[in-house]
């Protein structure tokens, strides 16, 4: 049968040597303070990470609005005959990283100037065979890209070419 423990035996335990110990240990300290430097660790590389991603994000992000702003300009007024004519003029345009403009002319905030643009062109024929047509148009497709030249965003848009009344 278990003897009953005091209360005094509870708070004081007493050493080998007779000695009351009091406080942590050398071994205990060691473990607490290599919890902590793991813990402290993880959330760091954790923060650190999500950093990373969140910069990716905003760069693919401005990538793409700069690539949608680039995809107005060129197709503006490709629904008329004179902007169908001039569409051409837009095969191999680019806009290297520190110079990309908005419609008007002004450079786009710094945030912008860290891409690439560029446009191609590619006379399409596209098929409805249930309907027996066949529409003629053009393929345009804005790349962006970073410094490096990787890509970040693309966008592809059919163009049909405008018919005569």
């Amino acid at each position: 049968m278990p003897q009953p423990v005091h209360e005094d035996q509870l708070v004081r335990r007493r050493s080998p040597r007779g000695r009351v110990r009091k406080g942590l240990t050398l071994f205990e300290s060691l473990i607490a303070i290599g919890l902590l430097a793991a813990t402290v660790t993880a959330v760091m590389s954790a923060l650190a990470s999500g950093r990373q991603h969140s910069e990716a994000a905003r760069q693919h992000l401005s990538a793409s609005l700069a690539a949608e702003m680039l995809m107005a300009r060129v197709t503006a007024t490709a629904h008329t005959n004179e902007g169908w004519d001039s569409l051409s003029r837009w095969q191999g345009y680019t806009e290297a990283p520190g110079n990309i403009q908005a419609g008007s002319g002004s450079d786009l905030p710094h945030a912008y100037q860290q891409i690439g643009l560029s446009v191609d062109l590619a006379t399409v024929h596209h098929e409805i065979p249930k309907l027996a047509v066949r529409i003629d148009g053009r393929d345009i497709r804005v790349r962006a890209h970073d410094q490096k030249g990787q890509p970040l965003a693309e966008i592809v848009r059919f163009v049909p070419e405008p018919q005569a009344p």
